[in-house]
């Protein structure tokens, strides 16, 4: 059994689709990883919010965050209902969402700390949306049998990274700034998208049952 098992793991590590989730989920979740953790830290040390106003002001982001997790499920089910295949609107809705988490890199430009607060929302909005995407590609793309395994290799990869993202941006705030820290975090889930579009592809099975209808 302890064969078999192994097998069945190098038989996925094989998949261009299981690669991937796992480097798509991998380069998205620490920038939402990034918003949770240091967030608080920047409105107070570059924007100059004092504790109160944290409190008042910093749970926007989040709210954000899970009205984009209601537009990506709604968004790809219009496209579903259009016709087109399941897979294929997962795409388009993650290149639709990639464009405004962009707004991570004028929030550190601008001199207004609402516009910022504001587009740091538009961001978050646009990373829960790509994340509910991220989300479902193993239901999508592979058996029931094997859906917990790639889901938990693509959470395996996004810790890792996000631990390592996080370690990242104190060693860049601590000698730079705030703003390479949000360029990143803005252009990253632009290769993210783009090696979801180059790795994942539906099975063919599901894309002819899903043009017959």
């Amino acid at each position: 059994s302890g064969l078999k098992g192994a097998r069945r793991w190098l038989s996925l590590l094989k998949e261009s689709n299981v690669w991937g989730i796992v480097l798509g989920r991998s380069l998205t979740d620490p920038i939402w990883w990034f918003y949770v953790f240091w967030l608080p830290a920047y409105l107070s040390e570059v924007r100059g919010f004092s504790l109160k106003e944290i409190g008042a002001f910093a749970w926007i982001p989040f709210l954000a965050a899970d009205l984009g997790n209601f537009t990506g499920g709604f968004t790809t089910g219009f496209f579903i209902k259009r016709g087109m295949s399941v897979v294929r609107s997962r795409k388009l809705v993650c290149i639709l969402s990639s464009i405004p988490m962009l707004a991570g890199i004028p929030a550190a430009m601008t001199h207004s700390a609402i516009a910022a607060l504001l587009l740091i929302s538009f961001a978050t909005w646009g990373y829960a949306s790509w994340s509910t995407m991220g989300l479902t590609f193993p239901s999508d793309l592979f058996p029931q049998d094997v859906v917990a395994s790639v889901t938990g290799l693509s959470g395996l990869g996004a810790g890792l990274v996000s631990t390592g993202f996080t370690l990242f941006i104190g060693f860049i705030v601590d000698k730079f700034s705030y703003t390479p820290a949000f360029i990143a975090a803005g252009t990253v889930p632009l290769l993210a998208t783009a090696i979801v579009l180059l790795l994942i592809h539906a099975p063919e099975s599901t894309e002819k049952a899903s043009t017959s209808h």
